[in-house]
Protein backbone atom coordinates (compact mmCIF):
# COMPACT_ATOMS: atom_id res chain seq x y z
CA UNK A 1 0.00 0.00 0.00
CA UNK A 2 1.19 3.71 -1.17
CA UNK A 3 1.98 5.74 1.78
CA UNK A 4 -0.69 8.56 1.89
CA UNK A 5 0.34 12.55 1.40
CA UNK A 6 -1.16 14.76 3.63
CA UNK A 7 -2.71 18.24 2.50
CA UNK A 8 -4.61 20.98 4.33
CA UNK A 9 -8.24 21.50 4.56
CA UNK A 10 -9.36 24.80 4.33
CA UNK A 11 -12.89 23.94 5.28
CA UNK A 12 -12.10 21.44 8.05
CA UNK A 13 -8.68 23.22 9.29
CA UNK A 14 -7.04 20.07 9.22
CA UNK A 15 -4.90 17.70 6.75
CA UNK A 16 -6.73 14.90 5.49
CA UNK A 17 -4.80 12.04 3.92
CA UNK A 18 -4.40 12.55 -0.14
CA UNK A 19 -3.88 9.28 -2.38
CA UNK A 20 -2.33 9.55 -6.16
CA UNK A 21 -3.79 7.47 -8.68
CA UNK A 22 -2.85 5.68 -11.09
CA UNK A 23 -2.79 8.01 -14.14
CA UNK A 24 -0.98 10.68 -11.99
CA UNK A 25 1.74 8.37 -10.87
CA UNK A 26 2.40 7.89 -14.32
CA UNK A 27 2.50 11.38 -15.62
CA UNK A 28 4.90 12.37 -12.30
CA UNK A 29 7.07 9.56 -13.59
CA UNK A 30 7.08 10.47 -17.05
CA UNK A 31 7.74 14.06 -16.11
CA UNK A 32 10.65 12.83 -14.02
CA UNK A 33 12.17 10.63 -16.47
CA UNK A 34 11.76 13.35 -19.37
CA UNK A 35 13.84 16.21 -17.19
CA UNK A 36 16.46 13.28 -16.41
CA UNK A 37 17.24 12.94 -19.74
CA UNK A 38 16.79 16.47 -21.18
CA UNK A 39 19.38 17.43 -18.42
CA UNK A 40 21.23 14.63 -19.65
CA UNK A 41 21.49 15.83 -23.21
CA UNK A 42 22.49 19.29 -22.13
CA UNK A 43 25.03 18.11 -19.90
CA UNK A 44 26.40 15.72 -22.89
CA UNK A 45 26.24 18.59 -25.39
CA UNK A 46 27.97 21.04 -22.98
CA UNK A 47 30.58 18.13 -22.32
CA UNK A 48 31.24 17.95 -25.75
CA UNK A 49 31.74 21.04 -26.85
CA UNK A 50 33.82 22.25 -24.03
CA UNK A 51 36.25 18.83 -23.91
CA UNK A 52 37.38 17.14 -26.57
CA UNK A 53 37.43 13.71 -27.30
CA UNK A 54 40.22 12.09 -24.78
CA UNK A 55 42.30 10.10 -27.49
CA UNK A 56 43.01 13.89 -29.12
CA UNK A 57 43.78 15.10 -25.29
CA UNK A 58 46.07 12.24 -25.22
CA UNK A 59 48.07 12.70 -28.49
CA UNK A 60 48.34 16.22 -28.01
CA UNK A 61 49.92 15.70 -24.69
CA UNK A 62 52.45 12.91 -26.42
CA UNK A 63 53.37 15.41 -29.03
CA UNK A 64 54.21 18.35 -26.56
CA UNK A 65 55.90 15.64 -25.15
CA UNK A 66 57.75 14.81 -28.06
CA UNK A 67 58.27 18.16 -28.96
CA UNK A 68 59.99 18.72 -25.72
CA UNK A 69 62.37 15.70 -26.45
CA UNK A 70 63.16 17.07 -29.72
CA UNK A 71 64.49 20.55 -28.77
CA UNK A 72 66.34 18.81 -26.39
CA UNK A 73 67.98 16.53 -28.65
CA UNK A 74 68.31 19.13 -31.17
CA UNK A 75 70.50 21.23 -27.93
CA UNK A 76 72.67 18.00 -27.92
CA UNK A 77 73.18 17.61 -31.33
CA UNK A 78 74.40 21.39 -31.49
CA UNK A 79 76.54 20.84 -28.17
CA UNK A 80 78.20 17.49 -29.46
CA UNK A 81 78.82 19.81 -33.03
CA UNK A 82 80.32 23.04 -30.88
CA UNK A 83 82.86 20.11 -28.98
CA UNK A 84 83.61 18.35 -31.70
CA UNK A 85 84.59 21.48 -34.10
CA UNK A 86 86.96 22.38 -30.94
CA UNK A 87 88.38 18.97 -31.19
CA UNK A 88 89.04 18.95 -34.70
CA UNK A 89 90.38 22.07 -34.58
CA UNK A 90 93.11 20.98 -32.04
CA UNK A 91 93.78 18.06 -34.11
CA UNK A 92 94.41 20.59 -37.26
CA UNK A 93 96.40 23.21 -35.76
CA UNK A 94 98.11 21.93 -32.56
CA UNK A 95 98.52 18.14 -32.73
CA UNK A 96 99.51 17.79 -36.92
CA UNK A 97 101.41 20.57 -36.69
CA UNK A 98 103.94 19.57 -33.38
CA UNK A 99 104.17 16.41 -35.28
CA UNK A 100 104.70 17.18 -38.48
CA UNK A 101 101.79 15.86 -39.78
CA UNK A 102 99.52 16.95 -42.60
CA UNK A 103 95.94 18.17 -41.65
CA UNK A 104 93.29 16.34 -42.79
CA UNK A 105 90.83 17.50 -46.60
CA UNK A 106 88.02 19.71 -45.28
CA UNK A 107 86.63 17.61 -47.69
CA UNK A 108 86.87 14.44 -45.78
CA UNK A 109 85.50 15.91 -42.36
CA UNK A 110 82.32 17.90 -43.37
CA UNK A 111 81.08 15.01 -45.45
CA UNK A 112 77.77 13.46 -44.54
CA UNK A 113 74.63 11.98 -45.94
CA UNK A 114 70.97 12.66 -45.73
CA UNK A 115 68.16 13.28 -47.78
CA UNK A 116 63.85 12.70 -47.42
CA UNK A 117 63.66 9.55 -49.64
CA UNK A 118 64.47 7.90 -46.20
CA UNK A 119 60.77 8.98 -44.95
CA UNK A 120 59.16 8.23 -48.14
CA UNK A 121 55.31 7.84 -45.86
CA UNK A 122 55.64 11.00 -43.86
CA UNK A 123 53.78 14.52 -44.64
CA UNK A 124 56.38 17.19 -45.91
CA UNK A 125 56.43 19.16 -43.46
CA UNK A 126 57.82 16.09 -40.96
CA UNK A 127 59.74 14.73 -43.34
CA UNK A 128 61.99 18.22 -43.94
CA UNK A 129 62.09 18.47 -39.74
CA UNK A 130 63.21 14.82 -40.08
CA UNK A 131 65.64 15.20 -42.67
CA UNK A 132 67.01 18.11 -41.10
CA UNK A 133 68.03 16.52 -38.01
CA UNK A 134 68.77 12.95 -39.99
CA UNK A 135 71.47 14.67 -42.07
CA UNK A 136 72.71 16.89 -39.45
CA UNK A 137 73.25 13.38 -37.29
CA UNK A 138 74.83 11.53 -40.28
CA UNK A 139 77.54 14.14 -40.92
CA UNK A 140 78.38 13.78 -36.92
CA UNK A 141 78.54 10.34 -37.20
CA UNK A 142 80.49 11.28 -40.45
CA UNK A 143 83.09 13.34 -38.72
CA UNK A 144 83.22 11.21 -35.47
CA UNK A 145 84.36 8.45 -37.49
CA UNK A 146 87.09 10.78 -39.02
CA UNK A 147 88.12 12.20 -36.33
CA UNK A 148 88.90 8.78 -34.53
CA UNK A 149 90.45 7.58 -36.75
CA UNK A 150 92.70 10.35 -36.97
CA UNK A 151 93.48 10.50 -33.13
CA UNK A 152 94.27 7.00 -33.68
CA UNK A 153 96.79 8.00 -36.88
CA UNK A 154 98.10 10.69 -34.06
CA UNK A 155 98.51 7.85 -31.17
CA UNK A 156 100.49 5.80 -33.76
CA UNK A 157 102.82 8.86 -34.42
CA UNK A 158 102.95 9.76 -30.89
CA UNK A 159 104.68 6.35 -30.47
CA UNK A 160 107.10 6.43 -32.88
CA UNK A 161 108.22 10.29 -31.92
CA UNK A 162 108.48 8.76 -28.77
CA UNK A 163 110.59 6.02 -29.94
CA UNK A 164 112.60 8.60 -32.28
CA UNK A 165 113.35 10.43 -28.93
CA UNK A 166 114.15 7.44 -26.88
CA UNK A 167 116.50 6.26 -29.40
CA UNK A 168 118.14 9.49 -30.55
CA UNK A 169 121.48 10.02 -29.59
CA UNK A 170 121.41 12.72 -27.58
CA UNK A 171 123.18 11.73 -24.13
CA UNK A 172 126.97 12.21 -23.55
CA UNK A 173 128.53 8.83 -23.32
CA UNK A 174 131.36 9.92 -20.63
CA UNK A 175 129.83 11.56 -17.42
CA UNK A 176 131.54 14.93 -17.09
CA UNK A 177 132.90 14.26 -13.26
CA UNK A 178 135.14 11.52 -15.45
CA UNK A 179 135.95 13.57 -18.52
CA UNK A 180 139.66 15.02 -19.05
CA UNK A 181 139.63 16.57 -21.79
CA UNK A 182 137.04 17.02 -25.58
CA UNK A 183 138.21 17.13 -28.35
CA UNK A 184 135.29 18.86 -30.68
CA UNK A 185 137.33 18.78 -33.73
CA UNK A 186 135.10 16.96 -36.42
CA UNK A 187 136.23 17.02 -40.16
CA UNK A 188 139.54 17.12 -41.56
CA UNK A 189 142.59 17.48 -38.93
CA UNK A 190 146.15 16.70 -38.18
CA UNK A 191 146.51 12.86 -37.41
CA UNK A 192 148.13 12.83 -33.88
CA UNK A 193 150.41 9.84 -35.15
CA UNK A 194 150.49 9.42 -39.11
CA UNK A 195 151.01 13.20 -38.59
CA UNK A 196 148.80 14.02 -42.22
CA UNK A 197 145.75 15.79 -42.68
CA UNK A 198 142.50 13.15 -42.19
CA UNK A 199 138.97 13.28 -41.68
CA UNK A 200 138.08 12.50 -38.26
CA UNK A 201 134.25 11.24 -38.09
CA UNK A 202 133.89 12.07 -34.41
CA UNK A 203 134.66 13.37 -31.03
CA UNK A 204 137.38 12.38 -28.55
CA UNK A 205 136.47 11.96 -24.90
CA UNK A 206 139.23 11.83 -22.91
CA UNK A 207 139.17 9.84 -19.48
CA UNK A 208 140.97 7.53 -17.35
CA UNK A 209 141.48 3.73 -17.96
CA UNK A 210 138.28 1.84 -17.24
CA UNK A 211 135.95 5.12 -17.28
CA UNK A 212 132.27 3.86 -18.09
CA UNK A 213 130.87 4.52 -21.10
CA UNK A 214 126.82 4.48 -21.55
CA UNK A 215 124.66 3.99 -24.67
CA UNK A 216 123.38 7.65 -25.61
CA UNK A 217 119.86 6.24 -26.80
CA UNK A 218 117.93 3.15 -27.17
CA UNK A 219 119.43 0.59 -29.73
CA UNK A 220 120.36 -3.04 -30.71
CA UNK A 221 124.19 -3.94 -30.26
CA UNK A 222 125.04 -4.83 -34.14
CA UNK A 223 128.67 -4.80 -33.33
CA UNK A 224 130.85 -5.77 -30.22
CA UNK A 225 134.55 -7.00 -31.37
CA UNK A 226 137.93 -5.63 -32.33
CA UNK A 227 138.08 -3.81 -35.18
CA UNK A 228 141.18 -2.61 -36.67
CA UNK A 229 142.19 1.06 -35.98
CA UNK A 230 138.84 0.99 -34.09
CA UNK A 231 140.33 -1.37 -31.35
CA UNK A 232 137.19 -2.67 -29.25
CA UNK A 233 134.24 -1.36 -30.93
CA UNK A 234 130.65 -1.09 -29.80
CA UNK A 235 127.85 -0.17 -33.02
CA UNK A 236 124.10 0.23 -31.58
CA UNK A 237 121.72 0.60 -34.25
CA UNK A 238 119.09 2.96 -32.96
CA UNK A 239 116.67 3.21 -35.98
CA UNK A 240 115.30 5.68 -37.36
CA UNK A 241 118.61 6.33 -39.91
CA UNK A 242 120.64 6.92 -36.77
CA UNK A 243 124.11 4.71 -35.99
CA UNK A 244 126.51 5.20 -33.14
CA UNK A 245 130.21 4.30 -32.55
CA UNK A 246 132.02 3.96 -29.36
CA UNK A 247 136.28 2.94 -30.36
CA UNK A 248 138.90 1.86 -28.53
CA UNK A 249 137.37 0.43 -25.23
CA UNK A 250 139.37 -1.85 -22.71
CA UNK A 251 136.35 -4.23 -22.42
CA UNK A 252 132.66 -4.83 -23.37
CA UNK A 253 129.83 -4.77 -21.15
CA UNK A 254 127.41 -6.46 -23.73
CA UNK A 255 127.36 -8.40 -26.47
CA UNK A 256 125.85 -8.47 -30.10
CA UNK A 257 122.49 -9.14 -30.76
CA UNK A 258 121.85 -7.12 -27.03
CA UNK A 259 119.28 -4.52 -26.98
CA UNK A 260 120.29 -1.10 -24.44
CA UNK A 261 118.77 1.73 -22.76
CA UNK A 262 119.59 5.10 -22.96
CA UNK A 263 122.31 5.26 -19.84
CA UNK A 264 122.77 1.28 -19.90
CA UNK A 265 126.94 0.78 -19.14
CA UNK A 266 127.96 -0.68 -22.71
CA UNK A 267 131.72 -0.86 -21.53
CA UNK A 268 134.83 0.56 -20.41
CA UNK A 269 137.35 3.28 -21.80
CA UNK A 270 140.59 1.75 -22.93
CA UNK A 271 143.62 2.84 -25.84
CA UNK A 272 143.15 -0.20 -27.59
CA UNK A 273 143.56 0.11 -31.65
CA UNK A 274 145.25 3.04 -33.05
CA UNK A 275 145.19 5.34 -29.80
CA UNK A 276 148.12 6.80 -28.06
CA UNK A 277 146.16 7.33 -25.10
CA UNK A 278 143.11 5.96 -22.89
CA UNK A 279 139.69 7.91 -24.65
CA UNK A 280 136.32 7.08 -26.41
CA UNK A 281 136.06 7.71 -29.76
CA UNK A 282 132.70 8.82 -30.46
CA UNK A 283 130.73 8.79 -33.89
CA UNK A 284 127.38 9.43 -34.60
CA UNK A 285 126.06 8.31 -38.57
CA UNK A 286 122.74 9.06 -39.67
CA UNK A 287 121.23 7.55 -43.02
CA UNK A 288 124.97 5.97 -43.50
CA UNK A 289 126.88 9.80 -43.39
CA UNK A 290 128.79 10.76 -40.64
CA UNK A 291 127.55 13.97 -38.27
CA UNK A 292 129.22 16.10 -36.10
CA UNK A 293 128.11 14.46 -32.27
CA UNK A 294 128.16 17.88 -30.94
CA UNK A 295 124.86 18.53 -32.29
CA UNK A 296 123.05 15.60 -30.30
CA UNK A 297 124.78 16.88 -27.29
CA UNK A 298 122.53 18.22 -24.48
CA UNK A 299 125.71 20.72 -23.16
CA UNK A 300 123.44 22.23 -20.49
CA UNK A 301 122.36 19.53 -18.61
CA UNK A 302 122.41 19.64 -15.07
CA UNK A 303 124.62 16.86 -13.69
CA UNK A 304 121.26 15.65 -11.71
CA UNK A 305 119.69 15.18 -14.90
CA UNK A 306 122.39 13.43 -16.27
CA UNK A 307 122.35 11.06 -13.62
CA UNK A 308 118.83 10.36 -13.86
CA UNK A 309 119.38 9.02 -17.61
CA UNK A 310 122.13 6.20 -16.17
CA UNK A 311 120.76 3.39 -15.85
CA UNK A 312 120.87 0.84 -12.79
CA UNK A 313 123.88 -1.56 -13.41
Amino acid sequence: MAKPKYIYNAETCAYEPFFLTGKQRLNKSIRFVGIAFGCSIIAALWFNFNFKNWDEIKKKKKNQALKAEWEILEDKIHNTDSQLSIIESNDDDSYRILLDMPRLDEAVRKGGTGGSEKFPLLSNERVTLIEKVYGQLSKLKNRLTVERQSIAEINKEVNVKEEMMVTRPAMQPIDNRNLTTLHTIFGLRLHPIHHEWKNHNGLDLVAPYGTPVYASGNGNVSVAKMMGTYGNVIFLNHGFGFETRYAHLSKFNVSEGQRVKRGELIGFVGSTGLSEAPHLHYEIRYKDKFVNPVTFLYTDTKQSEYNKLLQPN
